[in-house]
């Protein structure tokens, strides 16, 4: 028999980061073993549920290379869930209750005050065909509760966590049916995975309780029981729940902030598992055939948003820097740093490239590119650091920027048009060379000969290389920058 697994998301949020693992590891569990996946909107919910989350949850498993075999929808299987409850019904094994809400929290808070667990107290459990004849007629509501037998052991085998059982006087009667006609969580998950026979069933651990329950309903309904796993929970460093104070939680919100899809798909995987090997770095197909349930971790798994850094990273770098660029210019554009029309630009559009091969290794996370090249757009500077303005003081500062300047603007006669925008590396050093070699004389060399240029162009005295700076910049802009540099100096008296 071919495994089936499914990986079943409410539509009423975002991808949580959790949420996303399960799905990783459902989706590697069954393709390592030739198996199916099918993806099951688990929409029932009716006032929380909406078509943008389940759009967007769609979006961001397929962004992060995940695939499915089958598509379903709860929604759109009412039909379905009231013919098993009739079911139930005929054969006894469930029964109407006409329980008011108000009576239900009523007991719920009795029952605390005297220190008894809350569950429901089987009032409707006997009545008589009369009662519910006369009920139905007056149009009183009801809900449709599943009958639990005491004294019953519900024992199953997790394959992460070992042998688990339950007592069924914890559980109490059960909602299958809703007042409104929806199916309950447990039951609308039993009829779906016994109607898709699912043999697999891989979830967090917050589904252990639940599972007590989709046992019953399993066995009642006559379905084959699958294999159960569940997966830790997925922590903060400081050990509570993962939440919003934490940093981000969802899948789009990662995308947002310029995690790579490679990255996120990677680290996902290590969170409660590791290959044999001991490796780190590797594509979620590199796993295919390696993933095995039994090697997960019961253990908590703790979110480090360094470590996922670190390996986006690593990814960052692994790209062309053609592919980085274009990954980076919605960032560009969201800090309005450039528009949507400089996109045709040949001159923005060098220097966005050439500003990434710059700054690449010092990436982490791609919205982290604007504040590295902001500086580096523009006419003007938008001042000097304190560094900067030490160095601009310095009387042979003068003298190297009036040199760079010239040789800036001989080079700048040599292009066709005055277009420099090749003006590479390579170009450049060989301009600072020949800066270097005029002023041999004056004994200006080391920090003398280098920081005046670079603060006079960029404001600051450290940053990447100075022939990638003034690659990126283009002749044009150096020339405008180191004149307002010499105009600062000559109107602040430095």
């Amino acid at each position: 028999m071919i495994p089936r697994f499914r990986f079943a998301p409410s539509p009423t949020g975002g991808l949580h980061i959790g949420t996303a693992r399960t799905a990783l590891f459902n989706w590697l569990a069954a393709r390592s073993v030739g198996g199916k996946l099918i993806l099951r909107i688990e929409d029932t919910d009716i006032k929380r549920s909406t078509a943008a989350y389940e759009k967007s949850i769609i979006e961001d498993l397929k962004w992060f290379g995940l695939d499915w075999d089958e598509f379903y929808r709860q929604s759109e299987r009412t039909g379905i869930y009231q013919r098993f409850a009739r079911e139930l019904l005929d054969e006894n094994k469930a029964y109407r209750c006409f329980c008011t809400p108000e009576r239900l929290e009523d007991l719920k808070k009795r029952q605390y005050a005297e220190g008894m667990m809350s569950k429901y107290d089987n009032r409707c459990r006997e009545l008589s065909g009369g009662e519910i004849e006369k009920n139905l007629k007056e149009g009183k509501e009801f809900a449709i509760r599943f009958k639990v037998e005491d004294g019953k052991e519900i024992k199953f085998c997790d394959l992460i966590r070992g042998e688990i059982s339950f007592r069924s006087e914890v559980i109490g009667d059960f909602i299958i049916i809703k007042s409104d006609g929806t199916p309950s969580y447990n039951f609308a998950v039993v009829v779906d995975d016994g109607d898709m026979k699912i043999t697999n069933v891989l979830r967090g651990e917050d589904h252990i309780t639940n599972t007590a329950r989709q046992i019953l309903l399993f066995k009642s309904l006559g379905f084959s029981l699958p294999s159960y796993a569940h997966l830790s929970m997925i922590l903060g460093k400081d050990g509570s729940k993962l939440s919003k104070r934490h940093g981000a939680t969802t899948i789009s919100q990662f995308r947002e902030e310029g995690y790579l899809a490679e990255a996120i798909g990677n680290y996902l995987s290590i969170l409660s598992w590791a290959p044999r090997d001991g490796e780190e770095i590797f594509g979620i197909r590199d796993i295919l055939g390696k993933f095995k349930i039994s090697d997960i971790s019961k253990s908590p798994a703790i979110f480090d948003v360094d470590k996922l850094k670190w390996i986006n990273g690593i990814y960052i770098r692994r790209k062309s820097t053609e592919e980085l660029a274009r990954l980076c210019i919605p960032y560009l554009i969201k800090e309005k740093i450039i528009d949507k029309k400089d996109l045709g630009n040949e001159k923005v559009m060098s220097k966005i490239v050439k500003g990434v091969y710059a700054f690449r290794d010092n990436l982490k996370v791609l919205n982290e590119f604007p504040q590295y090249i902001k500086d580096l757009f523009g006419e003007k500077i938008a001042g000097y650091s304190k560094d900067a303005v030490e160095i601009l003081t310095l009387d042979t500062s003068t003298v190297v920027l009036q040199s760079f300047l010239g040789k800036l603007e001989s080079e700048l006669k040599s292009f066709d048009n005055n277009q420099d925008i090749d003006f590479n590396e390579e170009k450049s050093k060989n301009l600072i060379n020949m800066i270097g070699k005029s002023l041999k004389e004056l004994k200006i060399k080391g920090k003398f000969l280098y920081m005046p240029i670079r603060a006079s162009i960029t404001g600051k005295t450290h940053g990447p290389e100075l022939p990638r700076v003034i690659s990126i910049l283009g002749l044009k802009n150096c020339i405008q920058r180191v004149n307002q540099t010499l105009e600062y100096i000559k109107n602040n008296k430095l």
